[in-house]
């Protein structure tokens, strides 16, 4: 104890010390861009680092969102439906190329009009008449057959050299059952 002054002014200047320090790290996290506030809340959510799965399941984005998506049922790729194939993380390439889909009248029209062919087809094959396959399954999996090959296609030929193999390598990366799911549930 000092001469006749306590100690007690120490607990004082530490909570003082503490409540700044807590005001400058608010003051620094809230004039960041919006990736460093989500590597922020990432860490606490999960401080170890061990998940690297979206924190929100379904997630299209490797971030984690919180609430409710308006109209997720009816959202292009979007969840709140089953699913007969395993769920997997989406990747961006997977969502670019759904709204792309979308965006062009004529294009989803084109691609819901395939989804109703190969459900048609899929009826009459042989897996579903023998009941060894549902339906949904073997219309899908044509359907993504079919996309991921229009869609390879499609890479103009004076694409050479690194940029052709980026632009394969982006459309290997599609979940392209993902999407074949969406347009069969929705045509």
């Amino acid at each position: 104890m000092a001469a006749g002054g306590g100690g007690s002014w120490k607990v004082a200047y530490a909570d003082f010390v503490t409540a700044m320090m807590a005001f400058f790290m608010v003051m620094w996290i809230g004039s960041q861009d919006q990736k460093t506030k989500q590597a922020v809340a990432n860490y606490f959510v999960d401080p170890a680092g061990v998940s690297k799965r979206p924190a929100m399941p379904g997630s299209v984005t490797p971030t984690p969102a919180h609430g409710a998506v308006p109209q997720a049922e009816s959202t292009a790729v979007g969840r709140g439906r089953s699913s007969f194939t395993e769920s997997a993380e989406s990747s961006r390439v997977t969502k670019v190329v759904n709204d792309g889909i979308h965006a062009s009248g004529e294009t989803l029209q084109y691609w819901r009009g395939e989804a109703n062919k190969h459900r048609e087809e899929a009826a009459r094959s042989p897996e579903v008449v023998d009941q060894k396959r549902p339906i949904n399954e073997v219309a899908t999996a044509a359907l993504a057959k079919k996309m991921r090959d229009e869609w390879s296609q499609k890479i103009p030929p004076q694409a050479k050299g690194v940029y052709q193999d980026l632009l394969f390598s982006s459309l290997a990366d599609v979940n392209w059952t993902q999407i074949a799911e969406d347009m069969l549930q929705h045509s």
